[in-house]
């Protein structure tokens, strides 16, 4: 076995070109745009419900205050994991892909039981954010580090 100079490349060593991050194509800068601006409308979403229960509980028409308190507590750490997945997914973290595909895999089942319980457009308009931020995020294609 020989030994290689300081500083050289082994033979067998990947070349520098193809491990080198390419930039993202337009298409992909798009999906990313539409991703992370989908995954804004479910925080601001999230955040709006969160503030309806407050108001409830403000005017007397909340049944249960630790319910209701919770509730709330729980949507605004939602809102701000969305926000920050949303965030991420503008400056193409590669971290912040897989909150995203995660959460909104979540909406897809939730969206199609909202057609029992709610609104037709309520549930289409559930349906199709969470379809919208998957398949957006999935076309940024693989972010790298």
């Amino acid at each position: 076995m020989t030994e290689q100079p300081a500083g050289s490349v082994p033979e067998d060593a990947p070349s520098t070109a193809s491990t080198m991050p390419t930039e993202p194509t337009p298409r992909q800068l798009v999906a990313g745009r539409v991703a992370a601006t989908l995954v804004a409308v479910e925080a601001l979403v999230i955040t709006g419900l969160a503030g309806f229960y407050l108001y409830e509980l403000l005017i007397g028409e909340g049944v249960d205050l630790l319910v209701i308190i919770m509730s709330v507590v729980t949507m605004a750490v939602f809102v701000i994991a969305l926000a920050y997945t949303s965030l991420g997914l503008v400056r193409r973290h590669p971290r912040a892909q897989a909150p995203a595909i995660a959460f909104n895999f979540l909406m897809v089942p939730m969206g199609i039981a909202l057609f029992e319980f709610a609104p037709w457009w309520m549930a289409v308009g559930v349906l199709g954010l969470g379809v919208g931020v998957v398949v957006s995020t999935f076309l940024m294609g693989r972010l790298e580090t």
